[in-house]
């Protein structure tokens, strides 16, 4: 997808199920869970930077236990959610059921297995919180 054009990313992922909003921006590289795309829901000037991963399913450890084979095992299906405005830093990971609030950002390289909160700063492996934003602050006349 790297030679397709930036502004006709979203437009594909549409296609695949995705639910993509208006100024989404989605980056060189990225990859998503195309089988289960309905799950994915990207909100209006959203932004997914290049090498991302974007995935809806794991599979289903519980049952698991020695001499079973792995690739017996179901799988959980769970939806992702980019909220309005919030930002997936470069080459990060996010995994099946997670949320990133509005206006949040998920640092480069982070890999997101829990919600991001509204407004917040999460990074490293696994993604944490290190900052909430704060209202700018205009000076009084």
């Amino acid at each position: 997808m790297n030679r397709i054009s930036p502004d006709l990313r979203p437009f594909l992922w549409k296609l695949t199920g995705a639910k993509v909003g208006k100024g989404v921006g989605i980056g060189y590289d990225v990859y998503y869970d195309v089988h289960n795309a309905n799950l994915i829901n990207i909100e209006d000037d959203a932004w997914v930077a290049a090498r991302c991963l974007i995935l809806c399913h794991k599979r289903d450890l519980g049952s698991y236990y020695k001499h079973d084979r792995y690739n017996d095992l179901g799988y959980h299906k769970l939806p992702v959610t980019i909220k309005k405005g919030s930002v997936v830093g470069m080459g990060s990971i996010i995994m099946p059921g997670v949320t990133i609030g509005e206006g949040a950002i998920v640092g480069a390289g982070s890999l997101v297995i829990k919600d991001v909160p509204a407004w917040s700063i999460a990074v490293g492996n696994p993604a944490k919180v290190v900052k909430y934003l704060e209202e700018r602050k205009f000076p009084t006349a």
